[in-house]
């Protein structure tokens, strides 16, 4: 019976070492394989560093560029901005007439058979709503620091001091005034950068960068 029970003893021993081994080598691979998957949830490491140094951008829409105040292709430009560095035949085309005076034009005229809709070039907010006896009702929109738009010779005006408005939004429509004829409907378009007006046209061609400076 001892004998019996030596060689049970002798063939158990080993076979639980096996199962044990077996074990320990299947709780490691399964414990591998959660830390992996575990791993795989997250961002790689080199990502999170590169977007957290770099610069994070609001999700608001914001303008590429300048537009026009209108989008309407049946608008001309009727009087362009005085240049004093045109030429002789460029300045006697940018003169405005008015009661036997001839005046620099400081914007530029641009008009229409038919009534259109002003628009705003930029995001900004409405700094002046007035009426002019010679040029009509007057918005004045200020987009930053050193950058102010005026559209005269308006109708029916729908914006009001202190608004806040943005790129392409309608702030009312062209209008008759005493400069162009009677029957053109009209918009005057100034703009004024650092104090200064420039040429509108000049402005068209500022990137949102430069308009920033």
């Amino acid at each position: 019976m001892k004998e019996k029970n030596l060689r049970l003893r002798g063939y158990v021993i080993p076979t639980i070492c096996v199962i044990l081994i077996m074990a320990i080598f299947y709780s490691g691979y399964k414990i591998w394989e959660l830390v992996d998957e575990t791993a795989s949830d997250y961002a790689p490491s080199d990502y999170v560093n590169r977007s957290t140094n770099e610069k994070i951008y609001p999700t608001i829409s914001v303008p590429d560029e300048i537009i026009k105040p209108y989008v309407d292709d049946n608008v001309s430009v009727a009087i362009p901005y005085y240049n004093v560095n045109g030429t002789d035949e460029e300045q006697q085309n940018s003169l405005i007439y008015y009661e036997n005076i001839y005046m620099q034009n400081t914007g530029i005229m641009y008009t229409s058979k038919n009534k259109f809709n002003v628009l705003s070039v930029l995001d900004g907010k409405v700094k002046n709503v007035k009426e002019d006896s010679i040029m009509g009702k007057i918005v004045e929109i200020e987009h930053n620091a050193n950058t102010i738009t005026i559209y005269q010779s308006l109708d029916n005006v729908n914006v009001s001091v202190g608004q806040q408005v943005v790129q392409g939004q309608i702030i009312g429509e062209s209008a008759n005034n005493s400069i162009v004829e009677s029957d053109l409907y009209a918009l005057h378009f100034e703009v004024y950068r650092n104090g200064e007006l420039i040429n509108p046209e000049s402005f068209y061609n500022l990137s949102i960068e430069e308009l920033n400076e």
